[in-house]
């Protein structure tokens, strides 16, 4: 049987309070107002979980939080075509590079890009979208 509560608190002393409470602490010596702030807040995260979850057995096992899930980063390199490399070179001639595509194009020990080798098209398309290209 799932039991859903919700409490709110708006003062750090009414939360310290109720999370005694909740503990079963509630003959105090000395009001949480008299504490230190920071007595206050470790009393309130020393807080058995069983007990803030309504547990009688204190030796129940707690639950550890699972582990984020790391996202998979794809390590196989995309392909790119020859038709892709040309568009994307295009856009770069339109906003007059030209001269800066025959470096790099040199840079890769070709002359034209129908040259340039397939196992050197992602590399060049990395150099491509450095120069400001969309691809």
């Amino acid at each position: 049987m799932d039991v859903n509560v919700t409490i709110r608190i708006d003062r750090i002393d009414d939360l310290i309070k109720a999370a005694g409470m909740l503990a079963g602490l509630h003959g105090e010596e000395e009001s949480p107002a008299q504490k230190p702030y920071s007595a206050q807040i470790a009393q309130a995260t020393q807080i058995p979980a069983q007990a803030m979850m309504g547990q009688a057995s204190a030796a129940a096992p707690i639950a550890q939080p699972a582990q984020a899930a790391t996202p998979a980063v794809p390590t196989a390199e995309r392909g790119y075509t020859l038709d892709e490399l040309a568009g994307a070179a295009m856009t770069l001639m339109d906003k007059g590079m030209q001269a800066q595509l025959q470096e790099l194009l040199a840079g890769y020990g070709v002359e034209a890009l129908p040259m340039l080798p397939q196992e050197q098209y992602g590399s060049f398309a990395t150099a491509l979208r450095g120069m400001g290209a969309q691809i």
